[in-house]
């Protein structure tokens, strides 16, 4: 059986159609867009009755809650102003064919003191409350951390009257050192572990 050109182009065009779909960004005009613009910095606050430096998002701490609705693509543009390299990671948020949006080292850069970089995910199917937090050098532990809560989109019911009142509760470690002097006795102890164990 011989094939002709056009057998083989056809397929081919579909295939290519399907990377296109696959790899791209697909919006239709039911799917709302969400940009928040965030600017992560140092601030010197006393949340346990200690001066402190800690990590602000938009100058607030704990950072801004993110408030969205199922299936909306999320656009974050994180401009750091610290002076030592910050990822965020949206914790429960599933990364459906965004894993690279995920925020933590390996499958993102850090974003260097100076620089920004743009998040960008849909929150797929999911309803609930979530939270976004720093993941690199134990960050965490000066903040840099807030909640997100995805609604369910109108057309779609739950079995359950809405609540009469909703907020969102954060609970963290929290010291009265510095994130950076924790991070360096976490390493100091790893490293006399390993040396002790080889």
């Amino acid at each position: 059986m011989a094939f002709t050109g056009l057998a083989y182009i056809v397929p081919l065009a579909v295939i290519l159609a399907g990377f296109a779909l696959l790899n791209g960004r697909t919006v239709s005009a039911d799917v709302p867009f969400q940009y928040f613009d965030w600017t992560v910095s140092y601030a010197n606050i006393a949340p346990l009755g200690v001066n402190k430096q800690v990590i602000v998002i938009n100058n607030q701490f704990p950072g801004p809650e993110l408030e969205t609705v199922t299936n909306n693509i999320i656009s974050v543009n994180v401009h750091n102003n610290l002076d030592e390299p910050f990822l965020i990671t949206w914790h429960g948020i599933q990364q459906r064919r965004t894993s690279w949006q995920d925020g933590v080292q390996g499958t993102n850069c850090p974003i260097l003191p100076g620089q920004n970089w743009t998040y960008a995910f849909q929150a797929k199917d999911q309803i609930g409350s979530f939270f976004y937090y720093p993941s690199l050098l134990l960050q965490r532990l000066a903040g840099g951390y807030g909640g997100i809560r995805v609604l369910n989109r109108d057309v779609i019911a739950v079995p359950f009257a809405p609540p009469t009142d909703d907020f969102t509760l954060l609970i963290s470690d929290f010291y009265n050192r510095n994130h950076r002097v924790c991070d360096s006795n976490l390493r100091h102890i790893l490293a006399h572990y390993l040396i002790c164990v080889c």
